[in-house]
């Protein structure tokens, strides 16, 4: 069994095939052409997806959200980073770095 996103210390990154379509500052459309797969995030997606450089693990993700947005409760904000990555994971709009190169 693979282990949970929380529990690892991978650095993320955006499948360079993925498309972003910004709307406004409230959010972005992100399309899959491997999967023909549409999601509609908000700005806080959008925010976590900007961050999915290949620099940043879970806890950079989380600390970089602790840092930009003031009073967010450390708990909340872990458990909806996990939850976003997870699913960006799963439905091939994120990866992992695989020989120094960005793929999903």
């Amino acid at each position: 069994m693979s282990e949970s996103v929380s529990e690892q210390r991978d650095l993320f990154v955006q499948n360079p095939d993925v498309t972003l379509r910004e709307e406004d500052p409230d959010g972005a459309l992100l399309f899959n052409p491997d999967t023909n797969q549409i999601r509609v995030i908000n700005s806080t997606g959008l925010f976590i997806w900007k961050r999915c450089d290949g620099k940043h693990d879970l806890h950079g993700l989380v600390t970089a959200m602790k840092d930009a947005f003031e009073g967010v409760p450390e708990k909340e904000v872990t458990e909806q980073v996990t939850v976003f990555i997870e699913d960006m994971k799963a439905n091939g709009f994120i990866g992992l770095p695989q020989s120094g190169e960005p793929t999903p």
